[in-house]
């Protein structure tokens, strides 16, 4: 995707506050019933590596992080590609390396991104960037705004 092109998305999907989802804005607790961990907005840097049929090397920009995944924008790969994440999570670190993540969906513009099975001080840097970036959405005292489990 072009830069222009990718920019003009980021601001139409991502940056207008009319842009959050429908359920989301109207029940807060929305997007946790749908997902195994909460996911946070973080804009940072990421490239990635695919070997199947062939080599493929792309960088993206980050937009959301769980500890059980994450969403970017950049060229797209097809659902079930298996790659290399390399996050520049901008904390002073050389960037986190997750080896054997799982492509989950694509929409033509960004991917979602399923990580493998972290352990040791890379989870701990992906606790810590999660939960330097999470916030309290919405008054719902039926669910939690996170979950660490």
């Amino acid at each position: 995707m072009k830069s222009a092109n990718r920019d003009r998305y980021l601001e139409q999907a991502f940056m207008r506050p009319d842009a959050v989802n429908h359920a989301t804005a109207t029940r807060p607790s929305a997007a946790l019933d749908r997902r195994e961990a909460e996911r946070v907005t973080v804009s940072c840097h990421v490239s990635y590596v695919s070997e199947e049929e062939g080599f493929f090397q792309g960088e993206g920009q980050l937009l959301n992080v769980s500890k059980k995944g994450c969403r970017i924008v950049g060229p797209v790969l097809a659902v079930g590609s298996v790659i290399t994440i390399s996050l520049n999570l901008q904390d002073g670190k050389p960037s986190l390396n997750l080896a054997a993540a799982t492509v989950c969906w694509e929409d033509g513009y960004s991917f979602g991104v399923k990580f493998p099975s972290i352990r040791g001080e890379d989870r701990q840097r992906l606790q810590e960037l999660v939960l330097k970036f999470v916030t309290r959405r919405g008054s719902s005292q039926e669910h939690t705004a996170f979950r660490l489990a």
